[in-house]
């Protein structure tokens, strides 16, 4: 018997909540990695990443968020109406982390061992922070999907990534279905490891 691979599918957008349309989709995308039994990877922050781990969860995904944070009674303050009890794990701040006063650093180091610690990402909507998310998934030549149609970043990319050229080994996905989206990355990421 062959045992199936458990991929780590990092979600990054707007820790903020956008429209019901993209609500929506967060939730759709939750249920579609729970689904096909991945493991979440998020910056346990609040917004769309929040709603689509809290889906994956429900759907019995296991949940681990890389805090911009020191400790997990920061993370209640920086998360005051998340149930942070969804996450498996939580990786804070190193306590030595020559930056860690400074929340603005903080959240690119988070940045960048989420992004780092995945097999993929999916964008979903975004600003300013998920296109570093975004550059970082790229120059380390991961599967990266984005939703499209969910607004900010994920509108952008599209042209972005046509006009922008770096060989990396990255592979961007588009497509505004999350479940046909994280179909297509999950097919990707078994080609990649053959």
């Amino acid at each position: 018997m062959v045992n199936k691979m458990t991929y780590k599918i990092g979600v990054f957008g707007s820790a903020v909540n956008e429209s019901a349309q993209v609500m929506l989709k967060a939730k759709q995308l939750g249920q579609a990695l729970g689904s096909k039994q991945c493991v979440v990877i998020t910056g346990a922050c609040s917004g769309l990443p929040y709603v689509a781990a809290k889906s994956a969860h429900q759907c019995g995904a296991e949940i681990v968020g890389y805090s911009p944070v020191m400790n997990i009674e920061e993370q209640r303050q920086f998360t005051p109406d998340d149930d942070i009890t969804i996450y498996k794990e939580i990786y804070f701040i190193p306590e030595n982390f020559v930056f860690k006063h400074d929340r603005l650093v903080c959240k690119k180091y988070r940045n960048v061992m989420s992004t780092a610690n995945c097999d993929a990402g999916v964008i979903i909507a975004g600003r300013w922070g998920t296109m570093n998310e975004f550059s970082n998934l790229f120059d380390m030549g991961k599967i990266i999907g984005v939703i499209t149609e969910t607004s900010g970043i994920a509108n952008e990319l599209p042209q972005l990534v046509n006009s922008i050229s770096k060989e990396t080994g990255a592979q961007v996905i588009f497509n505004n279905n999350p479940m046909h989206l994280i179909e297509q990355m999950l097919i990707s990421l078994k080609e990649k490891s053959l």
